[in-house]
């Protein structure tokens, strides 16, 4: 039997959570899923906003994009079975 698309995304914030985690940024998840983004980070006393998207690579090596209505992200992480893109770049 497959996973939820809840259970999806929910792994999906973790694996990012972990890795930002591992990139020294401290970092909270959000509590409610009605929340405008998934994750929050601090680096060096700024704030960013993550929203965080399961995805699958296009041939060419980009994700495939859903960017949804209720975010107010300042950085997108695209999760796939490759890896995680941040769009920008981390600071």
């Amino acid at each position: 039997m497959g996973k939820s698309p809840a259970t999806t995304g929910a792994i999906s914030e973790l694996r990012v959570s972990v890795d930002l985690l591992a990139k020294g940024y401290d970092v909270f998840r959000a509590l409610s899923p009605s929340c405008t983004c998934d994750l929050a980070i601090i680096k060096d006393g700024k704030l960013f906003r993550i929203e965080v998207r399961t995805t699958h690579m296009r041939l060419d090596g980009t994700p495939t994009r859903n960017h949804g209505d209720k975010t107010k992200a300042d950085i997108w992480a695209w999760v796939s079975s490759e890896g995680i893109i941040y769009e920008p770049n981390l600071p």
